[in-house]
């Protein structure tokens, strides 16, 4: 009767595993894009189809036939002799270490996604379950169904379920594949920034995540191969360590990678838990088994990041989940597992053994998969072609007619799209050339006035006054006449301001400055001038760099400062102004003119005073305008000014 229950919790356990296939399916289809949905699904129905056959006729006999040297399995080809092997499993045993190896082929196929042709991939799946897998498999377990030596094994090796048989050897065919048929379309940007491609649905892979992590307690409980106390806690223990996955990983993305995804932590955390546990989900207890899914849920993440920088273009996260996930599981069972089993070996000498067996597994996979695949690639051609991946492999492989009628509405909208883009864009361009020649005559003009006056009014101005002056002496000196005296000084006094006046127009009218050096060179010239001119101590204060202003908004921010400055010289009766310019956001400038005038009163604020012109010359800009004044008190304008970051002004 015991017999016959550990039979049935076998087959129980190796139907669990099969559920995996279905788990792997709605996983990788919801993580890739639409167009590619058919393609995988496809895929990993014929890659069960090939790793059956060829691992069950041929790869089962490599791995757990009779040995030669330890080094490769034989005799059971074809699954013949095996009720005559001295093992009452039997055919039970066969059924479910198939289901094993269908695991680890399937995922190979799955870091590939969206751009491997499938022919490629099927051969790749015959030299996987026929050779990588079964070899390494014998070396670690070949003496699971008969008694006899297996290297690894009788060095100590230990990995309960297959976290390096299984999934790290998966892992590491995939790392090779991905290195040699390189990433995605559009994967990267021009700058190196790595681009997220879209996912089809998300629930469904999050139901492939519930599918897999449920088929996990059959992965790990039947490799027990009996049914006893222990399979609870081995269920317990699987369960704990992918919770404590998705923990580890979710603190790992928080603390170090803010920009990054927690939404992929959740899955890559709870399954790379999983894989770390299967190592050793018979040797450790709960509390053990959530710090290996800590720890596995970090390196997961780790190991993610670290194929992004070096543009290793896992579209399932197969490598830092099966490849990364099954190696570091495979090292902490050195460190969680309990004493008794461990054979009597100190805990680093069981750990240098394991650290042998996880090497050995990665040349050996890594190695073999990389040679596999460059011969692939060379022979008969590895991926599809520019045009085949963008229109999605659910059409170029296997005709799918909905995918073309989606694929031809998408490319019609993107052309009209594209279409009515470049308009806009040609469109957007004009108004700048037609903006820019606007400037740039109010600048010709302004300049043009600014030479008629220097060279007529100004001088004419310059000359009057020296004749007046001369006049208003000899007035003094002859007629000795206090009134006349009096009214000629008066005209003087007016021709010199009238003069005063003329020359801060051709200041104003003149800015060279600005177009040659900047802004913050132009207001300093401003400044310098009225300083000199009408003796108002002027101050300009800059906290940061100085913007590169477009030259529009440099202008108009000149003309503003230049209109307020010429309030303060005909209206404040100030003795000191402060400018200030400040960065208050990478956003956001703030330009303020504070004088120790006479101020006005607050209802003429909006009215008057050239104010009218500085609100219309801010509103431009997109900016606000404020003003702070009263009799006696001074006044504050406070302009804020929207920028876009194009870089300091040189």
């Amino acid at each position: 009767m015991g017999v016959s229950v550990n039979h049935l919790w076998v087959i129980v356990s190796a139907c669990f595993v099969f559920f995996m296939q279905a788990g792997f399916v709605c996983y990788e289809v919801g993580f890739v894009q639409a167009k590619n949905v058919v393609s995988v699904a496809i895929e990993n129905m014929l890659t069960f189809i090939i790793a059956t056959l060829v691992f069950g006729f041929l790869g089962f006999a490599f791995m757990f036939g009779p040995t030669h040297f330890g080094l490769i399995g034989g005799g059971f080809f074809f699954l013949t002799h095996l009720t005559t092997a001295g093992n009452s499993f039997g055919y039970v045993f066969a059924f479910f270490e198939l289901m094993f190896a269908a695991t680890s082929v399937t995922i190979v196929s799955g870091s590939m996604s969206e751009r491997t042709r499938l022919v490629p991939l099927l051969i790749a799946a015959v030299f996987m379950a026929g050779v990588i897998y079964p070899l390494f498999g014998h070396w670690a377990w070949g003496g699971t169904f008969l008694r006899q030596p297996a290297w690894l094994r009788s060095l100590g090796y230990m990995d309960f379920a297959g976290a390096t048989v299984v999934h790290a050897t998966a892992g590491w065919v995939s790392l090779a594949g991905l290195m040699i048929i390189g990433p995605r379309k559009d994967r990267w940007d021009a700058d190196g920034r790595a681009r997220q491609l879209g996912r089809s649905n998300v629930p469904f892979a999050t139901l492939g995540t519930f599918i897999l992590w449920f088929s996990w307690f059959g992965f790990n409980g039947g490799s027990l191969l009996q049914f006893d106390s222990r399979v609870g806690l081995i269920l317990l223990n699987t369960n704990f360590a992918a919770a404590g996955g998705v923990v580890g990983a979710l603190l790992t993305t928080g603390v170090f990678f803010r920009d990054h995804s927690f939404m992929e932590a959740i899955f890559s955390g709870a399954l790379g838990g999983l894989v770390a546990i299967t190592a050793s989900s018979a040797y450790v207890q709960p509390p053990e088994a959530v710090l290996v899914g800590l720890v596995a849920g970090a390196v997961v993440v780790l190991a993610s990041v670290w194929l992004e920088r070096r543009r290793l273009d896992d579209a399932v996260g197969a490598v830092p989940i099966h490849g990364f996930g099954g190696a570091v599981g495979t090292l902490l069972l050195a460190l969680f597992a309990a004493p008794q089993f461990l054979g009597g070996r100190s805990r680093l000498v069981q750990f240098l053994v394991q650290l042998l067996g996880v090497s050995v597994n990665f040349v050996w996979s890594f190695g073999l998969g990389f040679l596999m695949f460059y011969l692939i690639k060379r022979w008969l051609g590895l991926r599809v072609t520019e045009a085949e991946e963008e229109k999605g492999l659910n059409i170029v492989e296997f005709g799918d007619i909905y995918s073309w009628q989606e694929y031809l509405r998408s490319s019609h909208y993107e052309h009209l799209a594209s279409d009515l883009s470049g308009r806009i864009q040609a469109q957007n361009q004009q108004l700048q050339r037609q903006a820019r020649l606007l400037v740039e005559t109010e600048e010709h003009e302004r300049v043009r006035l600014a030479r008629d006056l220097h060279d007529g009014v100004g001088q004419s101005l310059a000359a009057l006054k020296l004749r007046l002056g001369i006049l208003a002496g000899r007035a003094r000196a002859e007629a000795g006449n206090g009134d006349f005296a009096t009214q000629v000084d008066g005209t003087v006094r007016l021709a010199a301001e009238a003069i005063e006046e003329m020359r801060g127009v051709l200041l104003n009218l003149r800015p060279d400055v600005l177009r040659s050096q900047g802004l913050e060179a132009a207001a300093k010239a401003l400044l310098d001038g009225v300083e000199k001119t009408s003796g108002i101590r002027c101050s300009l204060q800059m906290q940061g760099d100085m913007p590169r202003w477009e030259e529009a908004a440099a202008l108009n921010l000149y003309r503003v400062l230049q209109e307020s400055l010429t309030n303060v010289l005909k209206h404040a009766r100030a003795t000191r102004v402060d400018v200030a310019f400040a960065r208050v956001r990478p956003d956001l400038c703030v330009l303020r003119v504070a004088d120790d005038g006479k101020g006005f009163e607050s209802q003429r604020v909006h009215g008057g005073l050239g104010l009218t012109s500085m609100q219309e010359r801010i509103q431009m800009l997109a900016g606000t305008l404020r003003i702070d004044t009263g009799v006696g008190q001074g006044t504050t304008l406070t302009m804020e000014v929207p920028y876009e970051d194009q870089g300091p002004d040189r």
